[in-house]
């Protein structure tokens, strides 16, 4: 009880939660319990909140919420929330003063390269190396501004107490380029330039870069409208790592990733072999089927029973072993594809079918040796290539399958990708 009170007593910044943030309204952010509860049912009630705070440039700047495009599951306050702004401010000099931008508020590891860094070291490779067409796939970050919490808040004292068991945490305020989701695409061919560019771009942020992106979901795969063409944007690199730092011990204490779009290795507990870069490439193809077997057009839900239901609402658990089934025990049939998406059956069913094989043929994972686990039956391989499945899940594989669409060629970004790629 003591405890309760102490911390009823705390600022909303020192709870961890938003500061500076304004509800016209209602004064929520003084009774967090009420604001959370609220905030669960309705995040549109953030519209119309104003949220004010000093960009790097030495300006204060006042932002109005118009959208909330996304808000992740969790405690309030302390996980991500992207919303669509205008700036509303008059201060002289503002060059801002009635545009539009999106504001992502994220709360990720404080021992996790900031987002921003990644990003703008990527742009900077394209544009040192002349690969300039990466420019059009990934985010434009605008300003980011990083707050930290010192030994007073709930954060810094809790570090105080546990040290190294407790992962310390930054509030970070990126400003970004307004991108479009998934939804807003009408043509299924569309939707299909844009994965493709998603696997272009993700091979080249790994192989010229060395950056996995380790969180790829339906949500973090946008696009942009140029000259009347549209591109695919890999988005959202929160969780994203350097290639060459994985195999120093984990960024954070915590598997990444979306749990409905997860490799299987990802969600099963005796896995010891970290994220891999075809553990991207399985969310992927997770994510094109789901899209095109529950979603019967673009943002508009198939009817119940949706397909693939266990992979959204189960647990960790759960979902490993639905997986491992659909990839060791299904049969090769056609998905239950929408209407609509009719196109993705070639694709689906060929990266299904590399999957499935690549899996049914995998052995014990050294560190699974003497273990009582779902791949117990396979026997020891040292030669097998992880990483790729023995090349059932390589970029190599995926590009031969979704380099065209319906018969067609989809545009190659990447001009040098033949060579040695």
């Amino acid at each position: 009880m003591a405890m309760v009170c102490q911390l009823n007593q705390l600022s909303s910044d020192k709870l961890g939660f938003i500061p500076n943030l304004h509800l016209d309204d209602f004064d929520y952010l003084r009774d967090p319990e009420q604001f959370a509860q609220d905030f669960k049912h309705n995040p549109e009630g953030l519209v119309g909140a104003k949220y004010r705070f000093k960009c790097s440039d030495g300006y204060t700047r006042i932002f109005v919420i118009k959208r909330v495009l996304y808000r992740a599951e969790g405690i309030i306050g302390r996980a991500s929330v992207v919303v669509e702004v205008e700036c509303v401010c008059t201060e002289s000099g503002c060059q801002w003063h009635g545009e539009r931008k999106v504001i992502k508020i994220s709360f990720p590891s404080r021992s996790r390269p900031p987002e921003d860094a990644l990003i703008r070291e990527a742009r900077s490779k394209a544009e040192s190396t002349g690969d300039l067409w990466a420019l059009d796939h990934l985010p434009q970050i605008i300003d980011s501004i990083t707050i930290t919490y010192d030994e007073s808040t709930v954060q810094g004292r809790l570090k105080t107490h546990l040290k190294e068991k407790y992962e310390e945490r930054v509030m970070r305020v990126t400003i970004l380029e307004k991108l479009y989701p998934l939804s807003e695409l009408e043509d299924p061919r569309d939707f299909a330039q844009v994965f493709y560019d998603i696997l272009q771009i993700h091979q080249w942020l790994y192989e010229c870069v060395g950056i996995l992106h380790r969180d790829l979901s339906s949500g973090n795969i946008m696009f942009r409208r140029k000259d009347d063409k549209i591109y695919g944007v890999l988005n959202d690199f929160d969780l994203s790592s350097h290639v060459q730092d994985m195999g120093n011990g984990s960024t954070s204490n915590q598997r990444t990733g979306t749990r409905p779009f997860m490799s299987p290795d990802l969600l099963d507990p005796d896995w010891e072999g970290g994220h891999l870069y075809r553990h991207d490439l399985e969310s992927l193809f997770f994510i094109m089927l789901c899209l095109a077997c529950r979603y019967k057009a673009p943002g508009i839900p198939a009817t119940e029973p949706r397909p693939y239901a266990q992979w959204f609402s189960g647990t960790d658990l759960e979902v490993f072993n639905a997986k491992h089934t659909f990839f060791t025990k299904s049969s090769a049939k056609s998905p239950p594809i929408q209407p609509y998406f009719a196109g993705f059956k070639q694709w689906l069913l060929g990266i299904h079918i590399q999957l499935r094989y690549g899996y049914k043929r995998r052995p014990i994972y050294p560190s699974q040796l003497g273990v009582q686990s779902a791949y117990d039956e396979y026997e020891e391989d040292p030669d097998f290539d992880w990483n790729t499945l023995n090349k059932r899940a390589s970029y190599t594989t995926m590009r031969s399958i979704m380099s065209s669409f319906q018969g067609k060629s989809l545009e190659t970004r990447w001009a040098n990708w033949n060579k040695d790629h």
